[in-house]
């Protein structure tokens, strides 16, 4: 299943392994009103648009998930059926930064939803009873993103700092300060390394259990706008650029070797969003600016 956001709805397409059979669906975001209840989706006062949307599989029930401008909005992995809407706080108290907006999003532990200024969802294995568990203060700037694993959530804001979790208890373990002035735009995980795309164009591993920097590239001459890891090691990344640059990782962090893979460039297109689309393959799916369709690369 493919899907991407543009503008206030999420597309998604079903494609058969060879790619002939295709079965599109479309959600559109709910507009709210001021008291929690629906308004017509044409008042302009109230249009939500998706600022990020991601599938989330978690042990008890997967997810389909989008963080917008002004709600969480959770549904059914095929979009049919609208879960929970989770409207945000216009007024965050104690914030360097603040916006109504939200985005980051990851699955933590069998039954737990991570998205945004952290907000923690218990979600069900069956029905509509998805509640907000715990509001964690974290950042004192915009968060640009959460990624997990089996042990730790990992968090990144604009000011370039990363928070590392226990995602059992939730508690802080260890916090990697900013490396210059440039923001974080992206966030993904591999081993025990964390890796970090950059609005300067760089990207950084870091250990997640020392903190350490454990590699740097200089990967894009613009702003890096999304990166993914797979499981056998590679790295794809995009950026203002109209580059997807794909990149080998071996060892682990205390020994990171990387190496460059290839390039394509993607003329006269922002690129915005990339995904391997498979765990242990090369295949790539990348979205780019203000466009509803998606590019998928074969290795």
């Amino acid at each position: 299943m493919f899907g991407v956001s543009h503008k206030s709805g999420f597309a998604m397409a079903t494609v058969s392994e060879d790619g002939m059979k295709q079965i599109q669906g479309q959600v559109i975001c709910r507009a709210i009103g001021n008291n929690n209840t629906p308004v017509p989706e044409n008042d302009a006062r109230f249009i939500a648009y998706v600022v990020q949307a991601a599938y989330v599989n978690l042990p008890v029930r997967n997810l389909l998930v989008l963080a917008c401008t002004k709600s969480i909005q959770i549904y059914e992995p095929d979009g049919t059926t609208n879960l929970h809407i989770h409207m945000l706080d216009k007024t965050p108290p104690n914030r360097t930064e603040s916006s109504i907006y939200s985005r980051g999003i990851a699955g933590v532990g069998q039954n737990l939803l991570c998205v945004g200024e952290i907000l923690l969802f218990s979600v069900p294995p069956k029905g509509t009873n998805i509640f907000l568990k715990e509001t964690i203060p974290a950042h004192q700037y915009g968060i640009t993103g959460l990624v997990s694993n089996n042990e730790l959530l990992i968090s990144s804001d604009t000011n370039g700092t990363i928070l590392i979790w226990d995602n059992r208890t939730m508690l802080q373990k260890n916090v990697i300060e900013p490396m210059d002035d440039s923001g974080i735009t992206s966030l993904s995980i591999w081993k025990n390394c964390i890796a970090a795309g950059y609005a300067n164009g760089m990207i950084r591993f870091f250990d997640t259990g020392s903190t350490h920097i454990a590699g740097s590239i200089t990967a894009h001459a613009r702003c890096i706008n999304a990166i993914d890891c797979n499981e056998e090691g590679l790295v794809a990344s995009v950026s203002d650029d109209c580059y997807v640059r794909i990149w080998k990782l071996s060892g682990d962090a205390e020994n990171l070797q990387i190496s460059h893979e290839c390039n394509y460039h993607i003329e006269n297109n922002q690129l915005i969003g990339v995904k391997f689309v498979h765990l242990s393959r090369a295949d790539i799916a990348i979205s780019t600016y203000d466009s509803n369709e998606i590019i998928v690369l074969r290795a």
